[in-house]
């Protein structure tokens, strides 16, 4: 069964690059989840860590999406494609965000071991979504070597590279900020969120890129993406 999710996730993403307008299409979507945190109050409270070293990386993690914004930018930009913005529901960290129970929004008048547990949270959600993200890279750089948009796959790797690093420091961080018990229990309240989110984030967009662009999608890839967006749709009410 995983060869055979590799297999199709591997397929939609060339078929995604094949054509300017739908590669554009996603190119947003991945810029509009890169532009987030620009977007709420809650991400990358640095002000509030218990340490210098964890603002430090904070602060850094928060420059690294700012920066992967203006490399999507300009991959569309190579395209010839316009930026647009997505709304809110149409980006990933806002549907995980709809499964996540509690805030991650610190408040001055919050104890220290509040504010702890608030930016653990955070780090656990993070690094669920920043693991998905990067799997996701991983996909379209080998869709745009394989179609020839070697610029686009420079540029989707070098964000893939500061996701790996986001993985492993946000990980390592929830391990630290908590015992191990209550680490465990919040990286995995955090991972559920996560995978039920990208079931439900999937399929949606599955059914907008049919919507949008099925009339330049093969009628025999129309009806395969059609039962992956409803076994996925199926899959969410079960994980």
């Amino acid at each position: 069964m995983a060869n055979v999710i590799t297999s199709m996730k591997g397929r939609f993403h060339r078929d995604l690059v094949a054509n300017p307008l739908t590669h554009g299409w996603f190119l947003n979507l991945y810029r509009s989840g890169e532009r987030y945190p620009q977007r709420v109050c809650d991400y990358f409270q640095s002000d509030f860590a218990p340490t210098q070293e964890l603002a430090v990386l904070l602060r850094q993690h928060s420059a690294d999406e700012d920066k992967h914004v203006v490399l999507f930018s300009q991959a569309l930009k190579t395209l010839e494609q316009p930026v647009i913005e997505a709304d809110l529901g149409d980006v990933f960290n806002e549907v995980v965000r709809s499964f996540t129970p509690g805030t991650f929004h610190i408040q001055e008048s919050d104890p220290p071991e509040t504010r702890r547990r608030k930016l653990a949270n955070f780090l656990a959600h993070a690094h669920h979504l920043e693991k998905r993200v990067a799997q996701s890279f991983a996909y379209h750089m080998d869709a745009c070597e394989r179609t020839g948009k070697h610029v686009i796959a420079s540029l989707v790797s070098r964000t893939k590279t500061d996701e790996d690093r986001h993985v492993s420091y946000t990980r390592e961080t929830v391990f630290d900020l908590l015992t191990r018990k209550e680490a465990l229990t919040v990286m995995d309240l955090h991972r559920r969120a996560e995978a039920k989110a990208n079931l439900k984030f999937s399929q949606r967009q599955v059914r907008k890129f049919l919507a949008q662009f099925g009339d330049i999608t093969p009628k025999h890839r129309r009806w395969l993406y059609q039962i992956c967006a409803t076994v996925m749709e199926a899959a969410g009410n079960y994980v």
